[in-house]
């Protein structure tokens, strides 16, 4: 089952990539606010509780990464983008438990679930560190990369795979934030050039 994650997993990677050529090529809403959804072979079958702790890892680097930029930036705009998307993880938070209790499952571990907690706390860290005159590109880079590669898993492998109903009901739910909170990102972005060293 390792295996399978990681070849499902290397494919959603390598279309993200794909996809973040339109992303960084261009700093106002490429596609508009509805980013084409993923396009690759159907995916290994995962359960419920793999899918929940996805969303979950997902939710949590969001939130940490939240926090820090209402902390660490000084633009205003970049704060209430923080506040928010801070303010509706945790939101999906709350409904995962809701769900979990509904559903009667655990969240389950999965490579896929390992490599996006490495990931968030990579970035995490970098978030803590960058100069502070590079904080906010560095923010806003990582927020359209994350949420494009978040929009790209939902696709292309946990609506899919999503066996409830309830479970397939709040996953398109989140896209919907997911793809709001890109269009918001991508839009921040653009009032900001990106200085020598900055960025992701």
């Amino acid at each position: 089952m390792a295996h399978a994650f990681h070849r499902s997993f290397g494919r959603a990677f390598l279309l993200f990539a794909l996809a973040s050529v339109g992303v960084w090529g261009c700093g106002t809403e490429a596609g508009n606010n509805r980013p084409g959804q993923a396009t690759e072979e159907p995916s290994e079958p995962i359960s419920d509780g793999q899918i929940l702790a996805v969303v979950s890892t997902i939710d949590q680097g969001e939130i940490k990464n939240a926090k820090t930029a209402e902390q660490r930036t000084a633009n205003d705009a970049v704060r209430t983008y923080a506040q928010r998307i801070g303010d509706e993880h945790e939101e999906a938070e709350t409904r995962i438990q809701a769900l979990q209790e509904k559903l009667r499952v655990k969240q389950e571990g999965s490579e896929m679930q390992s490599n996006l907690r490495r990931e968030a706390d990579r970035m995490a860290e970098q978030l803590r560190t960058v100069p502070q005159n590079q904080f906010d590109v560095t923010f806003l880079d990582a927020q359209i990369a994350m949420h494009q590669r978040a929009i790209t898993l939902l696709d292309a492998q946990l609506i899919p795979n999503a066996d409830s109903a309830e479970l397939e009901t709040f996953l398109h739910e989140m896209r919907s934030s997911m793809v709001t909170h890109l269009t918001q990102a991508r839009r921040l972005r653009s009032r900001f050039p990106t200085p020598p060293g900055g960025g992701l």
